[in-house]
């Protein structure tokens, strides 16, 4: 694969800053005629933060991790090596010598006096993710297509809101049912989605991925991390929070559990017992 880099120094060609505003005026006048009207808004949308970009364990691709805010379950998106570094200069507010392309549609977009909105990833076609940038600009609204990892790199630095469709959501998130383990666990699961098991390993529709553990609460206090694999509960296998459910409901004095760990071999068996 190859890697693109960003090349800074003394020889580096640059345009001053007057010139790109002008010259990219003239590009956003074009986007406005190009650009399809902006979409109306969605009360279904997902709010999403970025959790962080990680490598792939088989391959070492950049992937970078959405966080549903309301539940807490992961989206991993892979992305390109570029992509991945200015998303993460963007995390770690790190100002490079000299401006990188999302810091200059950054300049850009204000010199313009438009505004990002918001970024919305819409689908997932044949493996890839789609996603538009909502601006106002010239008194008008319009959605821009975009790669989610430009889109996500952008928001970062304007620091406007990522949302996510719901159907595309459906790779990450857990259902809306409110779970009595949930409540009484501290713990979010989610099923083990192709797009999950590529990431954390394993086989899709085996296993319940930890997504998020409630600080103090008896599955941390039990020793449950963020990120480990529920592969079976009360010795049966699970590949559903429903069944997990289930099974939880039937063991009221505590159910154990045989747990993945990243990193280790053998499978490690907990007792999750709620709270009294």
């Amino acid at each position: 694969m190859r890697r693109e880099r960003p090349v800074f120094g003394p020889g580096t060609a640059y345009f001053t800053r007057a010139g790109c505003v002008a010259a990219f005026g003239l590009l956003l006048a074009f986007l406005c005629l190009l650009g399809r009207p902006a979409r109306a808004a969605s009360p279904d949308l997902r709010l999403v933060g970025v959790k962080g970009v990680v490598a792939d364990q088989s391959s070492g691709q950049p992937v970078v991790l959405l966080e549903e805010k309301a539940s807490g379950a992961l989206l991993p998106i892979w992305i390109g090596p570029a992509e991945a570094q200015a998303i993460l200069m963007a995390l770690g507010k790190a100002a490079p010598p000299r401006p990188m392309t999302h810091d200059l549609m950054r300049s850009i977009i204000g010199g313009l006096k438009a505004r990002v909105l918001r970024v919305v990833i819409t689908e997932l076609r044949g493996g890839t993710y789609f996603a538009f940038i909502e601006m106002r600009a010239a008194g008008g609204r319009l959605s821009v297509d975009s790669r989610p990892s430009d889109a996500i790199a952008l928001a970062l630095r304007v620091k406007s809101p990522i949302y996510v469709k719901p159907d595309v959501m459906k790779a990450g998130v857990p259902a809306t049912r409110e779970y009595a383990h949930r409540r009484k666990l501290g713990v979010v699961l989610q099923r083990m989605t192709p797009a999950l098991v590529r990431f954390f390993g394993g086989e899709a529709g085996r296993g319940l991925l930890v997504s998020q553990v409630r600080e103090g609460a008896p599955a941390a206090r039990a020793g449950l991390r963020r990120g480990d694999v529920i592969l079976e509960a009360g010795g049966r296998a699970v590949g559903t929070v429903g069944v997990f459910e289930s099974v939880f409901l039937a063991h009221p004095s505590g159910v154990e559990v045989s747990v993945r760990r990243d990193g280790e071999g053998a499978p490690r068996r907990l007792k999750l017992k709620a709270a009294e």
